[in-house]
């Protein structure tokens, strides 16, 4: 029998655990590890061989490689759409246009849920600043305190705090101390805000 390199199928065990985690649980083909390794055919399973019989892997032949506890590397990712930008500041009017979208860990983006990208300095108090990709989550209901897409006076959509006057009129705050209330005739929730995604640095 051939002798094995040790160092050689330490190095594929290695390519194969990080192929892994960088593509989110999927494992790579026995081409993608030939080519990695620059093996041919026989000498590649004969290697993969090795690290089932060493309980590094599991393969039974024809891309069904496996290592212990993949499942727990796979992240559940939906897709989300980016509905354009959201005025923080006064109110404007907002045409929703998809630009693209993200693809967001499932436990983030559960239920109906869209992004919108932040335009202003209205909300920097609250961490979302100027094009900062925010979370919604459809709903025309709203805790007090909530941070909501709002429709206002049927025209305007804006980015606020909602919050309720003493006689329960809605009242949209800006977390910036240079914006004013706006207090509404007509208020119509379409959104909360859930998570804010942005660039650092």
């Amino acid at each position: 029998m051939k002798r094995i390199d040790e160092e050689k199928l330490s190095r594929m065990a290695d390519f194969i655990k990080g192929y892994i985690a960088e593509h989110n649980g999927t494992s790579p083909k026995f081409r993608e590890i030939l080519e990695y390794m620059q093996m041919s055919n026989s000498v590649g399973y004969r290697y993969l061989m090795i690290l089932r019989d060493r309980g590094i892997v599991e393969y039974s032949g024809k891309d069904t490689l496996t290592v212990p506890g993949q499942e727990r590397m796979r992240v559940n990712f939906t897709s989300v759409p980016v509905l354009g930008a959201i005025p923080c500041g006064l109110p404007e009017e907002h045409t929703q246009l998809i630009e693209g979208y993200v693809a967001l860990p499932g436990e983030w983006a559960g239920g109906d849920c869209y992004l919108l990208r932040a335009d202003g300095d209205s909300m920097t108090g609250a961490g979302i600043d100027d094009g900062d990709l925010v979370l919604i989550r459809r709903t025309a209901l709203a805790r007090t305190g909530s941070i909501v897409v709002a429709l206002v006076d049927g025209t305007d959509t804006t980015l606020k705090r909602y919050l309720r006057d003493t006689d329960g009129s809605p009242i949209l705050r800006a977390e910036n101390p240079r914006y004013r209330d706006i207090r509404p005739f007509h208020l119509a929730v379409q959104g909360v805000a859930v998570k804010v995604i942005k660039d650092v640095g």
